[in-house]
């Protein structure tokens, strides 16, 4: 809001309190945003700042009820190095999802939160469901060829051509079995 709608001043200014709200057996301390007028002194919300507090409520309960937050899933997002499309495609939950779980518009599911948390810890999770999305990654794996731990005693274990290291570029999965 850009005035005061009782006395129409462009004098305003923007601050936090903090609120206690109850969640769950949990008293929650949440920074909350308002709006005073310095001509007449009317307190009041901005849509925005309704928006804001709203985001800041649900990450607030998403922290008790163990899910991630707003920040925490872009965190996961781009380090798995997805787009929120991507994201969208691989994990389920609509086009948008991803957009709004990082603004915090909108809490995700406990499976889904359960799934980003499995992804980060299992790599190959991860690749799976991005072949199923059909989203194509170049990657890289390192390989040890032979022996690469040092046995001082043995010499045939220590000679050179059995502590080389190389790396494969993966273009395409292969099954055996």
């Amino acid at each position: 809001m850009t005035n005061c709608k009782i006395c129409k001043s462009e004098s305003i200014r923007q601050l936090d309190d903090m609120e206690s709200i109850s969640y769950k057996g949990s008293v929650l301390s949440i920074s909350m945003e308002y709006s005073v007028c310095n001509e007449c002194e009317r307190e009041f919300v901005s849509k925005q700042q309704i928006l804001n507090n709203d985001s800041r409520v649900r990450d607030a309960k998403k922290s008790v009820d163990g899910l991630l937050t707003s920040t925490e899933i872009y965190h996961a997002r781009t380090s798995m190095e997805l787009t929120q499309e991507q994201a969208s495609l691989v994990f389920g939950g609509g086009k948008n999802a991803f957009s709004k779980y990082e603004r915090a518009e909108v809490s995700q599911s406990v499976a889904m939160d359960k799934l980003i948390r499995i992804c980060l810890k299992h790599p190959p999770v991860l690749h799976e469901l991005l072949i199923g999305a059909g989203i194509k990654r170049e990657s890289t794996q390192v390989t040890y060829e032979n022996n690469v731990i040092p046995y001082p005693k043995l010499k045939a274990a220590n000679q050179s051509q059995f502590k080389t290291v190389r790396s494969i570029d993966l273009t395409k999965d292969v099954s055996y079995g």
